[in-house]
Formats: structure tokens, C-alpha cells, sequence
């Protein structure tokens, strides 16, 4: 049998015990669906909000790779769009000289095609100097890529380690100039090509060669005429190197038929060029299109750890809500009860 005591009214601490227990449940329901997510400190779930944080982290880094790609493919898209004009100069040029290795054209004539050919190589020069990403020149061959023949690395994943790259060949990053087309990375380019080793305008081979590559070659200095004017008044060396192509090339039907060889190595080289670039351009959306689906995994497995099931949690939020309703009606009873010890007395 209960006793009916006036100090002590187990009652209203049983009613009070279940009041603070109902308010807290509707407290952590409310918060719950205010925010979202049913993990919202370390006390609602320590191991869960451990694991949601490295998620956290993960997809964070998906984020950032996904921009990383995306970069990449903006960076390829630049080089591509130069080197679609540089074809198409290239071509002009080769239907030029195309042209001149017809005996039918006089001095004048000659001269005409000359002039136009000079105009075209030095626009090609001068997009290959100007065109750069984010300070990165992408066509003159200066580039960190090119210089340590290591390319260009794209992160597109969140990890470490060379699985999480794309490297891109240095070779895309070469110099597209006139001196490299046609002079250097030409495989028709050396000895025994009559325009290129013949003598012109009183200078020997060597002088023709010093001038297109802009170095010193055979005691003929050529390495330091930037910005400085020559005793021919080149203002530097990519006018010495293309006057120089000019001067030896365009004097007669021979020396044009020959050169055509290397405009359709030139031509080849930038071919060859945009044809990686578009290998590389679907491997990189590829990239990207893995990156989205290891996202959304992510995201998935994370959403079904820290998200709060608002269907859930709303019923909570009223059962603890009526819950604390009555606790606090009892307790008032309970606290009543002490009262009848009065009458009593």
C-alpha cells in the first residue's frame, strides 16, 4: 500500500522524470526537422558523425576535381581553337606555294605570293606568342610542360597518387611557330634541301641557318636580335627566321615545289595535334562523368546516415509533443496530491 507522504511525492517526480524525457524527444524532433539532418552533434550518433565527415570530405574533393576537369577541358578547347586557324593559315600558305612552284609566275607575281605567305607566318607566330590559360602560353613552346617534357597534370579525383591524373603529352604544348613547323620539329628539315641550305643574298648556308633559328650557327650570331634591329633590319628573330624562309624559298618554281614537304609536315604536326587533343578531350569528359557518378554515391550513402526522415521525425515531434501535454497535466495532479494529507489532520 502507497503511503501518503507530504515531504516526499514520488508522483510528481515520476511526472516530472517524464515531462524533461518528453520535451527533450520533441526538442531533438524539432531540431531535427529544422535542420535536416538527424545528426547534428557528436551525442546523436559519435560513429555516424565520424563516417558522415570523411563523406563530407570525399564529396568536397569530387567537387573540386570535377572543376578541375572541367578546366582541363576549357584549356584543351583554347589550344584546339588556335590550332584550327593555324591549319587553315598553314593551308593558305601551302596553296600559295603550291602556286609559286608553277613556272607561269614572273618576279612580280612571286613577290606578291611572298608577301602574303610572310603576313600569314608571322599571324601564325604571333597567335602562338599570345594565346595562353591562366598564364600558361600554350603554344610557344615556353610552357613548364614543354621546357621538363613532364606535360600537364590534371587532378580529376580527390586522391593522391598517379591513378588520380591525367597527363597531358607535352607534345600538345610545342611551339606552332613558323621556326618550329617548318625548321625544327620538321622531319624534312637538314642537309641537302636545296632551300634550306642553298646560299641567297650573298650569305652562305650557315647565315640562312642562323637566321631561321635565331642562334649562332658557323660565326653568323643570330641569338641575340630581340628587340634589337640586325644589319638587315630584322626587329627580331621571328622576322629573321620567317624572312629568311621567304627569301630562300620564294625565288623560284623549285625551291617552292620542294618546300611543300614541309608545309604538309607542318600541317601533319598540327593535325596530329588536334586529333590527341580530342582523345584527350573525351578520356577528360569521361573523367568528368565518373566523377559525377562516384558523387552521387556518395552523397547517397552519406544522405542515408546524417539525413533526417522528415516522416519520421514529424511523428516523433507530436507523439512527444502530446506526450509532454499530459506529463505536464500530471504533474499538476501530483503535485496536488501532498494537499489531501489536510484533511487528514
Amino acid at each position: 500500500m502507497a503511503s501518503l507522504t507530504v515531504n516526499t511525492n514520488i508522483a510528481s517526480l515520476v511526472s516530472q522524470r517524464n515531462l524533461s524525457k518528453a520535451t527533450g524527444g520533441m526538442n531533438t524532433a524539432m531540431e531535427r526537422l529544422t535542420t535536416g539532418y538527424k545528426i547534428n552533434s557528436g551525442k546523436d550518433d559519435a560513429a555516424g558523425s565520424a563516417v558522415s565527415t570523411l563523406m563530407e570530405a570525399q564529396i568536397s574533393g569530387y567537387d573540386v576535381a570535377e572543376s578541375n576537369a572541367t578546366m582541363g577541358l576549357s584549356l584543351l578547347d583554347t589550344a584546339e581553337g588556335v590550332l584550327d586557324i593555324v591549319s587553315g593559315y598553314l593551308q593558305r600558305v601551302r596553296d600559295l606555294t603550291e602556286q609559286a612552284a608553277n613556272g607561269t609566275y614572273g618576279t612580280s607575281s612571286m613577290r606578291a605570293i611572298r608577301t602574303e605567305v610572310e603576313q600569314r607566318m608571322l599571324e601564325i607566330n604571333r597567335l602562338c606568342e599570345v594565346i595562353d590559360f591562366n598564364g600558361i602560353n600554350l603554344l610557344d613552346g615556353t610552357s613548364i610542360a614543354v621546357t621538363s617534357q613532364k606535360g600537364l597534370n590534371l587532378q580529376v579525383s580527390n586522391n593522391a597518387g598517379e591513378s588520380n591524373i591525367i597527363n597531358l603529352n607535352y607534345t600538345l604544348f610545342e611551339s606552332a611557330k613558323c621556326s618550329a613547323l617548318l625548321v625544327t620539329n620538321n622531319a624534312h628539315a637538314g642537309e641537302g634541301n636545296t632551300w634550306y641550305t642553298r646560299t641567297n643574298e650573298n650569305e652562305t648556308t650557315d647565315a640562312i641557318k642562323a637566321r631561321i633559328t635565331g642562334t649562332n650557327v658557323g660565326g653568323y650570331d643570330y641569338s641575340d636580335k630581340y628587340p634589337a634591329l640586325d644589319a638587315n633590319n630584322y626587329a627580331d628573330k621571328t622576322l629573321a627566321c620567317i624572312t629568311a624562309i621567304c627569301d630562300a624559298v620564294y625565288t623560284d618554281d623549285n625551291t617552292a615545289r620542294e618546300f611543300l614537304y614541309f608545309i604538309d609536315d607542318a600541317i601533319e604536326n598540327v593535325s596530329n595535334r588536334t586529333s590527341l587533343i580530342g582523345a584527350y578531350m573525351n578520356r577528360v569528359e569521361s573523367a568528368v562523368d565518373a566523377i559525377s557518378v562516384q558523387k552521387e554515391n556518395i552523397v547517397s550513402a552519406n544522405s542515408s546516415i546524417k539525413d533526417a526522415d522528415v516522416a519520421t521525425e514529424a511523428s516523433n515531434y507530436i507523439k512527444y509533443q502530446i506526450l509532454q501535454q499530459s506529463s505536464a497535466t500530471l504533474l499538476s495532479t501530483a503535485n496536488q496530491q501532498p494537499s489531501i494529507a489536510l484533511n487528514l489532520i
